[in-house]
């Protein structure tokens, strides 16, 4: 019997050793994104969100972590409900849907558009194509328009 008790004691006090709290994450410090706007120039991609961080680099990977590492808190890209991606950008799709969630919302995009107002634009006209759709092989992609500071969906 006092061997059981032994034998007790000892996973117990494994148990709390091994119980100790992890690092985590500090949730004042968690930016969500609500947009993600994909785009190359000269051969640079950059990556925006309506949170006001960017980031650059030769990938889209390089250009990410550029992003975090310059970025007051930790951009937290699993909430993004929008990805848009400019022409020249599109072929970098596959490599963005390893990024952010099936149910986010898939735009092309032409023009500048500002990426904090796109959160309150696609909310009111939230395009029908996500990342998922994508992936079952429909192909009607919605552009998004922008002119003179005028934004429109088409189809």
């Amino acid at each position: 019997m006092k061997r059981w008790m032994y034998y007790l004691g000892v996973v117990a006090l494994v148990a709390v050793l091994s119980a100790k709290p992890s690092a985590g994450q500090d949730i004042g410090k968690l930016q969500p994104v609500q947009v993600v706007c994909i785009s190359v120039t000269e051969g640079l991609v950059t990556v925006q969100t309506d949170t006001e961080d960017l980031g650059v680099g030769e990938t889209l990977v390089e250009a990410v972590c550029d992003m975090r590492k310059s970025a007051v808190g930790e951009v937290f890209l699993e909430t993004a409900d929008h990805l848009l991606l400019s022409s020249d950008a599109k072929f970098l799709l596959s490599e963005a849907m390893q990024l952010l969630r099936p149910s986010c919302s898939l735009c092309w995009m032409e023009g500048d558009p500002e990426p904090q107002a796109l959160g309150l634009f696609l909310q009111i006209h939230p395009p029908e194509m996500t990342l998922k759709d994508y992936r079952a092989g429909k192909r009607n992609v919605p552009t998004l328009v922008t002119q003179n500071g005028r934004m429109q969906l088409v189809s």
